[in-house]
């Protein structure tokens, strides 16, 4: 009985002696990886941008005790951290895929709809920062009575293609928002309603499926009821043609989310057959003291966000003279939505002035007396404006003030 139960102890013990050995090589495997992790990372450069995700990357913060105190220095260091991580994109696009095997249909406020779409979520307005942002715009257009304002808001693909989002997917009512901001703006502003139009050719291409701008496709058909109530006479204009310039385009949503990594679609631009029949353009971009006679940048068209292709991207103010056989000169207030619906609008001004309040910093109102302006126009998509902090800004009379 003695035996049996010293026999039962030793092959107790070997068992357990087995199951350590056999553990030992998991273990070492699973140390070896940290270090080599832990290693990448303090031999690995800090990245300053981003191009698969087109933003430019958190910096390692400076430490000071006030910082460290207010929890700002921890706040900024685990950004900072988790940006520069090493095999940033290669995690990400792991912990995307587990998250697909369990079900999950959404990353970083971006759903994975059908056919391909990646849909951007609809923002929740920056109440207080809207306000202002509106106020600052009905005093501007009560300062200048006498030039014609329009308010074109365009709804996210996330509004349009409701029909294409995950199953149990709960977003804002946009229309709603734009109701009220509509409401707000009041009778200075006319209203350009795109909203329907876009519905209205939702079974079309008018939204990119990996990026959250809408396509050229959509900006045409937003700008042809944009002229109708401009009272553009469309006639002079010469027919347009659209063509491809890459098949390449992989969106930013696709990259922010990790999803359809592999997507790819087109970007067209329109042009006529014949160029002669287009008015000739010199486009200034001022800030940059630079120069070009063309409205689009084809070397965009060898980085990751081929969208900048339209203009070379966003820039502070774009300064764009035509050979129009008109005196009207038109000022946009925009964000990117607006770069591949101003080509359409060249035919009917003698100049046309973009103003990105993001990186503008000039005086508004010089711009609009030594450029005789006799028409305004805002053109945001709506998660930018409803969260925009630059308007109101670009709009004040600092010498009011």
């Amino acid at each position: 009985m003695e035996k049996q139960k010293k026999r039962k102890r030793q092959r107790s013990r070997e068992d357990r002696k087995r199951q350590l050995n056999s553990r030992r090589p998991a273990a070492f495997l699973f140390i070896g990886m940290l270090a080599v992790i832990v290693l990448m990372n303090l031999l690995a450069e800090n990245k300053k941008f981003s191009e698969k995700e087109n933003r430019l990357l958190e910096q390692k913060p400076e430490f000071s005790w006030h910082s460290v105190q207010s929890g700002r220095f921890m706040e900024k260091y685990e950004t900072y951290r988790t940006d520069q991580f090493a095999g940033r994109n290669l995690w990400v696009s792991v912990k995307t895929y587990v998250d697909l095997l369990m079900g999950k249909r959404e990353e970083n406020g971006i759903f994975k709809g059908s056919q391909s779409y990646l849909l951007e979520d609809i923002a929740y307005p920056d109440e207080e920062q809207m306000e202002k942002n509106i106020e600052a715009m009905r005093t501007f257009q009560e300062e200048y009575k006498d030039i014609p304002v329009y308010m074109m808001l365009v709804p996210n693909a996330a509004n349009i293609l409701a029909d294409k989002l995950p199953d149990y997917a709960v977003t804002q009512d946009q229309e709603k928002q734009f109701q009220e901001i509509k409401k707000l703006l009041g009778e200075g502003f006319t209203w350009v309603d795109v909203q329907k139009v876009l519905k209205s050719r939702k079974k079309e291409d008018i939204y990119y499926h990996t990026d959250h701008h809408w396509t050229t496709l959509g900006a045409y058909y937003a700008y042809q009821e944009l002229a109708k109530v401009m009272g553009l006479d469309t006639s002079k204009a010469a027919a347009l043609k659209p063509y491809a310039v890459t098949g390449d385009f992989n969106g930013t949503l696709s990259a922010v989310s990790g999803y359809e990594g592999g997507y790819r679609e087109p970007i067209y631009i329109y042009a006529a057959e014949n160029s002669q029949e287009e008015p000739g353009v010199v486009v200034n971009y001022t800030e940059e003291q630079r120069k070009t006679a063309v409205l689009y940048d084809l070397e965009k068209l060898e980085e990751k966000d081929k969208y900048g292709v339209f203009f070379g991207g966003n820039y502070g103010m774009v300064d764009i003279r035509t050979t129009a056989d008109t005196t009207e000169r038109l000022l946009i207030f925009k964000d990117s939505y607006a770069n591949c619906l101003v080509p359409f609008l060249t035919p009917y001004y003698r100049e046309i002035i973009m103003i990105d309040p993001r990186y503008y910093y000039g005086d508004i109102r010089q711009v609009i007396k030594e450029n005789k302006i006799t028409g305004v126009l805002y053109l945001y998509n709506g998660n930018t404006f409803v969260g925009d902090n630059s308007i109101s800004g670009v709009l004040s009379d600092d010498e009011a003030e």
